[in-house]
Protein backbone atom coordinates (compact mmCIF):
# COMPACT_ATOMS: atom_id res chain seq x y z
CA UNK A 1 0.00 0.00 0.00
CA UNK A 2 2.92 2.20 0.88
CA UNK A 3 4.68 1.87 -2.45
CA UNK A 4 1.20 2.46 -4.43
CA UNK A 5 0.74 5.67 -2.12
CA UNK A 6 3.90 6.84 -2.97
CA UNK A 7 3.73 6.56 -6.73
CA UNK A 8 0.29 7.94 -7.03
CA UNK A 9 1.78 10.90 -4.91
CA UNK A 10 4.77 11.29 -7.39
CA UNK A 11 2.23 11.30 -10.28
CA UNK A 12 0.20 13.86 -8.88
CA UNK A 13 3.28 16.63 -7.90
CA UNK A 14 4.13 15.27 -12.01
CA UNK A 15 1.52 16.73 -13.05
CA UNK A 16 0.67 19.60 -11.34
CA UNK A 17 4.41 20.68 -12.85
CA UNK A 18 3.13 20.06 -16.09
CA UNK A 19 0.28 22.25 -15.96
CA UNK A 20 2.55 25.14 -14.28
CA UNK A 21 5.06 24.77 -16.94
CA UNK A 22 5.26 27.85 -19.17
CA UNK A 23 3.50 27.01 -22.68
CA UNK A 24 6.11 29.73 -24.23
CA UNK A 25 9.12 28.18 -23.40
CA UNK A 26 11.81 27.23 -26.18
CA UNK A 27 12.91 23.61 -26.20
CA UNK A 28 16.02 22.16 -27.92
CA UNK A 29 15.92 18.96 -29.66
CA UNK A 30 19.32 18.46 -30.73
CA UNK A 31 23.02 20.82 -30.06
CA UNK A 32 26.22 18.89 -31.77
CA UNK A 33 29.19 20.10 -33.13
CA UNK A 34 31.37 18.01 -36.09
CA UNK A 35 35.28 18.47 -36.35
CA UNK A 36 36.38 18.19 -39.92
CA UNK A 37 40.42 18.77 -38.82
CA UNK A 38 41.98 20.56 -39.15
CA UNK A 39 39.80 22.95 -41.45
CA UNK A 40 36.23 23.62 -39.95
CA UNK A 41 33.97 22.57 -36.50
CA UNK A 42 30.57 22.76 -37.65
CA UNK A 43 28.43 23.61 -35.24
CA UNK A 44 24.10 22.15 -35.57
CA UNK A 45 21.20 23.32 -33.43
CA UNK A 46 17.28 22.08 -33.25
CA UNK A 47 14.84 24.01 -31.39
CA UNK A 48 11.29 24.42 -31.01
CA UNK A 49 9.18 26.85 -29.38
CA UNK A 50 5.45 26.96 -29.31
CA UNK A 51 5.72 31.01 -30.22
CA UNK A 52 8.22 31.98 -33.26
CA UNK A 53 11.53 31.30 -32.51
CA UNK A 54 13.31 35.14 -33.56
CA UNK A 55 17.05 35.17 -32.93
CA UNK A 56 19.61 32.46 -32.52
CA UNK A 57 23.47 33.30 -31.34
CA UNK A 58 26.09 31.17 -31.33
CA UNK A 59 29.02 31.60 -28.42
CA UNK A 60 32.17 29.35 -28.66
CA UNK A 61 35.92 29.51 -27.61
CA UNK A 62 38.75 27.97 -26.65
CA UNK A 63 41.09 26.74 -23.67
CA UNK A 64 43.85 29.36 -25.32
CA UNK A 65 44.99 32.76 -22.88
CA UNK A 66 43.56 35.78 -24.52
CA UNK A 67 43.40 39.08 -23.72
CA UNK A 68 39.88 40.11 -22.42
CA UNK A 69 36.69 38.30 -22.62
CA UNK A 70 37.71 34.85 -25.11
CA UNK A 71 33.94 34.48 -26.35
CA UNK A 72 33.36 34.88 -29.91
CA UNK A 73 29.61 34.86 -31.20
CA UNK A 74 28.10 34.01 -34.74
CA UNK A 75 25.01 34.26 -36.48
CA UNK A 76 23.90 31.28 -38.72
CA UNK A 77 23.17 32.22 -42.25
CA UNK A 78 20.41 29.88 -42.63
CA UNK A 79 18.28 30.64 -39.67
CA UNK A 80 14.53 32.09 -40.54
CA UNK A 81 11.78 32.86 -37.70
CA UNK A 82 9.83 29.80 -37.28
CA UNK A 83 8.14 27.69 -34.43
CA UNK A 84 10.62 25.33 -35.39
CA UNK A 85 14.27 25.88 -36.48
CA UNK A 86 17.35 23.69 -37.47
CA UNK A 87 20.27 25.53 -38.23
CA UNK A 88 24.39 24.79 -38.20
CA UNK A 89 27.14 27.39 -37.98
CA UNK A 90 30.87 26.35 -39.75
CA UNK A 91 34.04 27.50 -37.76
CA UNK A 92 36.19 28.32 -41.15
CA UNK A 93 39.87 27.80 -39.92
CA UNK A 94 41.29 28.92 -42.96
CA UNK A 95 39.66 32.00 -42.34
CA UNK A 96 40.08 32.65 -38.23
CA UNK A 97 43.27 31.03 -37.81
CA UNK A 98 44.72 27.55 -37.32
CA UNK A 99 43.96 25.66 -34.02
CA UNK A 100 46.62 22.94 -32.66
CA UNK A 101 45.71 19.29 -31.93
CA UNK A 102 44.16 18.69 -28.35
CA UNK A 103 42.44 22.18 -28.21
CA UNK A 104 39.50 22.20 -26.24
CA UNK A 105 36.67 24.14 -28.12
CA UNK A 106 33.51 25.23 -26.06
CA UNK A 107 30.32 26.16 -27.49
CA UNK A 108 26.86 27.73 -26.53
CA UNK A 109 23.68 28.85 -28.04
CA UNK A 110 21.19 31.18 -27.10
CA UNK A 111 17.61 31.50 -28.19
CA UNK A 112 14.87 33.67 -28.04
CA UNK A 113 10.96 33.65 -29.19
CA UNK A 114 8.90 36.34 -30.11
CA UNK A 115 7.34 35.90 -26.38
CA UNK A 116 10.44 37.25 -25.66
CA UNK A 117 11.67 33.80 -23.81
CA UNK A 118 15.27 33.97 -23.76
CA UNK A 119 17.61 30.60 -23.11
CA UNK A 120 21.32 29.62 -22.92
CA UNK A 121 22.15 26.14 -23.39
CA UNK A 122 24.45 24.74 -21.73
CA UNK A 123 28.02 24.92 -22.28
CA UNK A 124 29.31 21.89 -24.53
CA UNK A 125 33.32 20.93 -25.18
CA UNK A 126 35.20 18.79 -27.57
CA UNK A 127 38.97 17.96 -28.06
CA UNK A 128 40.14 19.00 -31.83
CA UNK A 129 41.89 16.25 -32.86
CA UNK A 130 42.33 14.44 -35.92
CA UNK A 131 40.55 11.27 -34.97
CA UNK A 132 42.04 9.10 -38.10
CA UNK A 133 45.38 9.15 -35.60
CA UNK A 134 45.35 5.72 -33.88
CA UNK A 135 47.16 8.26 -30.74
CA UNK A 136 49.04 6.62 -27.83
CA UNK A 137 49.73 8.43 -25.00
CA UNK A 138 52.19 8.75 -21.91
CA UNK A 139 51.76 11.43 -19.29
CA UNK A 140 54.89 12.68 -16.92
CA UNK A 141 54.48 15.19 -13.88
CA UNK A 142 54.29 18.23 -16.32
CA UNK A 143 54.07 16.80 -19.65
CA UNK A 144 51.29 14.90 -21.57
CA UNK A 145 52.72 13.02 -25.33
CA UNK A 146 50.96 11.61 -27.67
CA UNK A 147 52.51 9.48 -30.80
CA UNK A 148 51.44 6.95 -33.30
CA UNK A 149 54.71 5.67 -35.00
CA UNK A 150 57.24 3.69 -33.08
CA UNK A 151 57.92 2.32 -29.82
CA UNK A 152 57.18 3.04 -26.08
CA UNK A 153 61.06 3.42 -25.40
CA UNK A 154 60.61 6.10 -28.20
CA UNK A 155 57.61 8.39 -26.48
CA UNK A 156 59.64 7.15 -22.91
CA UNK A 157 63.01 8.61 -24.41
CA UNK A 158 61.08 11.45 -25.62
CA UNK A 159 59.04 12.39 -22.33
CA UNK A 160 62.27 12.41 -20.54
CA UNK A 161 63.93 14.50 -22.27
CA UNK A 162 60.95 17.04 -22.07
CA UNK A 163 61.33 16.55 -18.02
CA UNK A 164 65.04 17.39 -18.27
CA UNK A 165 64.70 20.56 -20.52
CA UNK A 166 61.99 21.87 -17.76
CA UNK A 167 65.10 21.27 -15.33
CA UNK A 168 67.20 23.11 -16.98
CA UNK A 169 65.14 25.96 -17.79
CA UNK A 170 64.07 26.42 -14.44
CA UNK A 171 68.09 26.32 -13.40
CA UNK A 172 68.34 29.16 -15.84
CA UNK A 173 65.45 30.95 -15.62
CA UNK A 174 63.56 30.18 -12.13
CA UNK A 175 60.45 29.50 -13.97
CA UNK A 176 58.16 27.25 -13.16
CA UNK A 177 55.11 25.15 -15.48
CA UNK A 178 52.26 26.23 -14.55
CA UNK A 179 50.09 23.56 -16.23
CA UNK A 180 50.28 20.75 -17.93
CA UNK A 181 51.86 20.61 -21.77
CA UNK A 182 50.47 18.68 -24.81
CA UNK A 183 53.28 17.54 -27.38
CA UNK A 184 52.15 15.58 -30.42
CA UNK A 185 55.06 13.79 -32.41
CA UNK A 186 53.96 13.48 -35.69
CA UNK A 187 56.04 10.78 -38.25
CA UNK A 188 57.47 13.64 -40.14
CA UNK A 189 57.51 16.70 -40.76
CA UNK A 190 55.48 16.35 -43.85
CA UNK A 191 52.25 15.11 -41.44
CA UNK A 192 52.65 17.65 -38.57
CA UNK A 193 52.36 20.58 -41.52
CA UNK A 194 49.07 18.81 -42.61
CA UNK A 195 47.96 18.64 -39.02
CA UNK A 196 48.19 22.62 -38.60
CA UNK A 197 47.03 25.38 -41.32
CA UNK A 198 49.52 28.19 -42.35
CA UNK A 199 52.32 25.83 -41.07
CA UNK A 200 55.61 26.72 -43.16
CA UNK A 201 56.88 24.41 -45.01
CA UNK A 202 60.18 24.07 -43.83
CA UNK A 203 58.89 24.01 -40.08
CA UNK A 204 59.46 20.22 -37.84
CA UNK A 205 58.48 21.63 -34.54
CA UNK A 206 55.88 24.29 -33.70
CA UNK A 207 54.71 25.89 -30.39
CA UNK A 208 51.65 27.25 -29.52
CA UNK A 209 52.61 28.80 -26.13
CA UNK A 210 48.62 30.11 -25.40
CA UNK A 211 47.89 26.75 -25.99
CA UNK A 212 50.73 24.83 -23.99
CA UNK A 213 50.87 22.87 -27.14
CA UNK A 214 54.02 21.63 -29.21
CA UNK A 215 53.82 19.69 -32.18
CA UNK A 216 56.91 17.94 -33.51
CA UNK A 217 57.75 15.68 -36.60
CA UNK A 218 60.31 13.42 -36.47
CA UNK A 219 60.78 9.65 -37.81
CA UNK A 220 61.21 7.35 -34.67
CA UNK A 221 64.93 6.05 -36.06
CA UNK A 222 66.30 10.35 -35.89
CA UNK A 223 64.83 10.39 -32.60
CA UNK A 224 68.20 12.60 -31.90
CA UNK A 225 66.47 15.66 -33.68
CA UNK A 226 63.23 15.07 -31.66
CA UNK A 227 65.06 14.88 -28.12
CA UNK A 228 67.17 18.59 -29.18
CA UNK A 229 63.32 19.98 -30.91
CA UNK A 230 61.36 19.12 -27.60
CA UNK A 231 63.53 20.90 -25.47
CA UNK A 232 63.40 24.00 -27.69
CA UNK A 233 59.98 23.85 -28.44
CA UNK A 234 59.11 23.39 -24.65
CA UNK A 235 60.99 27.16 -23.66
CA UNK A 236 59.31 28.58 -25.93
CA UNK A 237 55.62 26.81 -24.13
CA UNK A 238 56.77 27.89 -20.60
CA UNK A 239 58.38 30.72 -21.50
CA UNK A 240 55.34 32.36 -23.60
CA UNK A 241 52.98 31.08 -20.81
CA UNK A 242 54.56 33.01 -18.19
CA UNK A 243 55.53 36.29 -19.97
CA UNK A 244 52.21 36.46 -21.57
CA UNK A 245 51.41 40.21 -21.48
CA UNK A 246 48.76 42.02 -23.57
CA UNK A 247 50.37 45.26 -23.94
CA UNK A 248 53.83 43.99 -24.90
CA UNK A 249 55.55 41.15 -26.12
CA UNK A 250 59.01 39.31 -25.31
CA UNK A 251 61.52 39.81 -27.67
CA UNK A 252 62.63 37.34 -30.48
CA UNK A 253 66.26 36.87 -29.00
CA UNK A 254 65.34 36.52 -25.66
CA UNK A 255 62.36 33.84 -26.65
CA UNK A 256 64.89 31.88 -29.39
CA UNK A 257 68.02 32.50 -26.97
CA UNK A 258 66.36 30.45 -23.78
CA UNK A 259 64.53 27.85 -26.06
CA UNK A 260 68.07 27.49 -27.48
CA UNK A 261 70.10 27.32 -24.45
CA UNK A 262 67.74 25.10 -23.12
CA UNK A 263 68.34 22.70 -26.48
CA UNK A 264 72.06 22.38 -25.39
CA UNK A 265 74.79 23.79 -27.27
CA UNK A 266 75.48 25.80 -30.24
CA UNK A 267 75.66 23.45 -33.52
CA UNK A 268 78.67 23.98 -35.40
CA UNK A 269 77.32 25.45 -38.57
CA UNK A 270 75.31 28.12 -36.50
CA UNK A 271 78.76 28.69 -34.21
CA UNK A 272 80.31 29.13 -37.74
CA UNK A 273 77.92 31.50 -39.49
CA UNK A 274 78.45 33.91 -35.63
CA UNK A 275 82.23 33.86 -35.91
CA UNK A 276 81.97 34.68 -39.99
CA UNK A 277 79.97 37.74 -39.41
CA UNK A 278 82.27 39.12 -36.21
CA UNK A 279 85.17 38.63 -38.29
CA UNK A 280 83.62 40.34 -40.90
CA UNK A 281 81.84 42.58 -38.90
CA UNK A 282 78.47 42.08 -39.96
CA UNK A 283 76.26 41.37 -37.16
CA UNK A 284 73.35 42.34 -36.81
CA UNK A 285 72.20 44.38 -33.98
CA UNK A 286 70.18 43.86 -30.78
CA UNK A 287 67.30 46.13 -31.98
CA UNK A 288 67.58 44.11 -35.67
CA UNK A 289 66.97 40.26 -33.85
CA UNK A 290 64.46 42.00 -31.46
CA UNK A 291 61.79 41.92 -33.89
CA UNK A 292 60.81 38.92 -36.50
CA UNK A 293 63.45 36.87 -37.43
CA UNK A 294 64.43 37.28 -41.43
CA UNK A 295 62.52 35.23 -44.04
CA UNK A 296 66.58 35.05 -45.83
CA UNK A 297 67.65 31.61 -44.72
CA UNK A 298 71.45 32.93 -44.32
CA UNK A 299 70.40 36.16 -41.70
CA UNK A 300 67.63 33.70 -40.30
CA UNK A 301 70.42 31.69 -39.11
CA UNK A 302 72.71 34.39 -37.70
CA UNK A 303 69.78 36.05 -36.04
CA UNK A 304 69.41 32.32 -34.29
CA UNK A 305 73.10 32.32 -33.42
CA UNK A 306 73.51 35.45 -32.17
CA UNK A 307 70.21 35.06 -30.31
CA UNK A 308 72.14 32.14 -28.18
CA UNK A 309 75.34 34.66 -27.71
CA UNK A 310 73.29 37.17 -26.22
CA UNK A 311 71.31 35.15 -23.64
CA UNK A 312 74.41 32.80 -22.66
CA UNK A 313 76.55 36.27 -22.46
CA UNK A 314 73.88 37.45 -19.70
CA UNK A 315 73.38 34.03 -17.95
CA UNK A 316 77.41 34.00 -17.68
CA UNK A 317 77.98 37.31 -16.93
CA UNK A 318 75.13 38.49 -14.45
CA UNK A 319 73.82 34.78 -12.97
CA UNK A 320 70.42 33.48 -13.34
CA UNK A 321 68.27 35.66 -10.81
CA UNK A 322 68.29 38.54 -12.90
CA UNK A 323 66.69 36.73 -15.51
CA UNK A 324 63.67 35.88 -13.92
CA UNK A 325 63.21 39.00 -13.33
CA UNK A 326 63.85 40.54 -16.92
CA UNK A 327 60.79 37.66 -17.47
CA UNK A 328 58.83 39.07 -14.85
CA UNK A 329 58.67 42.39 -16.06
CA UNK A 330 57.96 41.19 -20.03
CA UNK A 331 54.90 39.67 -18.08
CA UNK A 332 53.96 43.20 -16.65
CA UNK A 333 54.14 44.94 -20.26
CA UNK A 334 57.15 46.85 -19.92
CA UNK A 335 59.13 47.34 -22.82
CA UNK A 336 62.48 46.16 -23.88
CA UNK A 337 64.17 48.67 -23.11
CA UNK A 338 62.56 49.81 -20.21
CA UNK A 339 62.96 46.33 -18.63
CA UNK A 340 66.49 45.69 -19.59
CA UNK A 341 67.37 49.50 -17.87
CA UNK A 342 65.84 48.22 -14.78
CA UNK A 343 67.22 44.76 -14.00
CA UNK A 344 70.66 45.50 -15.59
CA UNK A 345 71.01 49.38 -15.99
CA UNK A 346 71.36 49.46 -19.45
CA UNK A 347 69.63 49.62 -22.47
CA UNK A 348 69.00 47.25 -25.85
CA UNK A 349 72.14 50.33 -27.17
CA UNK A 350 73.89 49.54 -23.86
CA UNK A 351 73.53 45.45 -24.30
CA UNK A 352 75.08 45.95 -27.93
CA UNK A 353 78.10 47.82 -26.42
CA UNK A 354 79.27 45.07 -23.97
CA UNK A 355 77.67 42.07 -25.68
CA UNK A 356 79.74 43.23 -29.11
CA UNK A 357 83.17 43.37 -27.10
CA UNK A 358 82.50 39.86 -24.83
CA UNK A 359 82.16 37.84 -28.23
CA UNK A 360 84.95 40.34 -29.69
CA UNK A 361 83.27 42.01 -32.29
CA UNK A 362 84.37 45.59 -33.62
CA UNK A 363 82.11 48.09 -31.95
CA UNK A 364 78.42 49.49 -33.72
CA UNK A 365 79.63 52.14 -35.72
CA UNK A 366 75.97 53.92 -35.68
CA UNK A 367 73.51 53.40 -32.74
CA UNK A 368 69.83 53.85 -34.03
CA UNK A 369 68.50 57.20 -33.09
CA UNK A 370 65.31 56.43 -31.09
CA UNK A 371 63.98 59.59 -31.79
CA UNK A 372 64.13 59.35 -35.40
CA UNK A 373 61.16 59.30 -37.80
CA UNK A 374 60.02 56.37 -39.92
CA UNK A 375 60.92 57.27 -43.31
CA UNK A 376 59.36 54.40 -46.19
CA UNK A 377 61.86 51.44 -47.58
CA UNK A 378 62.05 50.71 -50.69
CA UNK A 379 60.56 47.15 -50.88
CA UNK A 380 57.51 47.11 -48.71
CA UNK A 381 58.31 45.39 -45.39
CA UNK A 382 56.17 42.20 -44.30
CA UNK A 383 56.09 39.67 -41.98
CA UNK A 384 56.04 35.87 -43.31
CA UNK A 385 52.57 34.02 -43.63
CA UNK A 386 51.19 31.98 -40.85
CA UNK A 387 47.64 33.02 -41.13
CA UNK A 388 45.18 34.97 -39.53
CA UNK A 389 45.63 34.76 -35.84
CA UNK A 390 48.38 31.14 -35.39
CA UNK A 391 50.35 32.11 -32.45
CA UNK A 392 53.29 29.42 -32.77
CA UNK A 393 57.40 29.41 -33.18
CA UNK A 394 58.72 27.63 -35.67
CA UNK A 395 61.41 25.24 -35.53
CA UNK A 396 62.77 23.97 -38.92
CA UNK A 397 62.78 20.21 -40.29
CA UNK A 398 65.74 17.69 -39.11
CA UNK A 399 68.50 18.39 -41.61
CA UNK A 400 70.07 14.66 -41.27
CA UNK A 401 67.05 12.11 -41.55
CA UNK A 402 69.60 9.34 -41.50
CA UNK A 403 69.10 6.86 -38.26
CA UNK A 404 72.06 6.74 -36.09
CA UNK A 405 73.20 3.66 -34.80
CA UNK A 406 72.89 4.59 -31.05
CA UNK A 407 69.19 5.25 -31.66
CA UNK A 408 68.05 2.38 -33.39
CA UNK A 409 66.46 0.37 -30.28
CA UNK A 410 64.28 3.53 -29.84
CA UNK A 411 62.50 3.23 -32.75
CA UNK A 412 61.39 1.52 -35.70
CA UNK A 413 63.44 1.22 -39.10
CA UNK A 414 62.70 3.47 -41.95
CA UNK A 415 59.94 1.32 -43.92
CA UNK A 416 60.72 3.29 -46.94
CA UNK A 417 64.11 4.09 -46.92
CA UNK A 418 63.61 7.33 -49.42
CA UNK A 419 66.05 9.98 -49.88
CA UNK A 420 65.42 13.39 -49.37
CA UNK A 421 63.67 15.19 -52.49
CA UNK A 422 65.96 17.08 -54.20
CA UNK A 423 66.26 18.58 -57.99
CA UNK A 424 68.35 16.82 -60.61
CA UNK A 425 71.49 18.76 -59.61
CA UNK A 426 70.91 17.49 -55.85
CA UNK A 427 69.97 20.58 -54.38
CA UNK A 428 66.78 20.75 -52.34
CA UNK A 429 63.88 22.82 -53.15
CA UNK A 430 64.40 24.44 -49.95
CA UNK A 431 67.69 25.82 -50.65
CA UNK A 432 67.09 27.09 -54.52
CA UNK A 433 64.26 28.90 -52.77
CA UNK A 434 66.86 30.30 -49.85
CA UNK A 435 69.22 31.32 -52.91
CA UNK A 436 66.81 33.06 -54.97
CA UNK A 437 65.46 35.11 -51.79
CA UNK A 438 69.01 36.07 -51.13
CA UNK A 439 69.41 37.27 -54.47
CA UNK A 440 66.27 38.91 -54.70
CA UNK A 441 67.29 41.06 -51.31
CA UNK A 442 70.80 41.21 -52.30
CA UNK A 443 69.90 43.59 -55.49
CA UNK A 444 67.01 45.25 -53.45
CA UNK A 445 69.77 46.43 -50.85
CA UNK A 446 71.73 47.66 -53.79
CA UNK A 447 68.88 50.05 -55.37
CA UNK A 448 67.89 50.75 -52.02
CA UNK A 449 72.04 51.93 -51.23
CA UNK A 450 72.20 53.70 -55.03
CA UNK A 451 69.15 55.61 -54.19
CA UNK A 452 70.47 57.10 -51.14
CA UNK A 453 73.42 58.46 -52.16
CA UNK A 454 71.32 59.72 -55.23
CA UNK A 455 69.61 61.54 -52.36
CA UNK A 456 72.32 63.21 -50.65
CA UNK A 457 74.19 64.34 -53.94
CA UNK A 458 71.29 66.28 -53.96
Amino acid sequence: MKIGRRIFVLISLLTVAMSRAPQNAITVQDNWAEVNFPETITFHLEAESSSQITAVRLEFGTDALACGESVSRAMPEDFEPDTEISVEWVWNLRRSGSNPPGTEVWWRWVLENEDGVEIETPVQRLIFLDDFIDWRTRESDHLSLSWYEGTDQFAASLLQAGEDALVRLNQMTGVTIEEQVKIYIYASSDEMQRATLFAPTWSGGLAFPWNSTILIGVAPFNIGYGLDTIAHELSHVVIGHYTFSCVNSTPGWIDEGLAMVTEGELDSYLQDRLLDAVDDDSLLSVREVGQIFSADPDLALLSYAESFSLVTYMLETYGDEPMLELLDHFRQGKSEDTALEEVYGFDRDGLEVLWRDWVGAEPMQDIVDQDASPTATLVPTFAPIVGPTIQASQTPAEMDIDPTPGDADLGEEDPSGDEPDTDKDGMSPVLLIGIGGGILLIAALVVFIWRKRANQDL
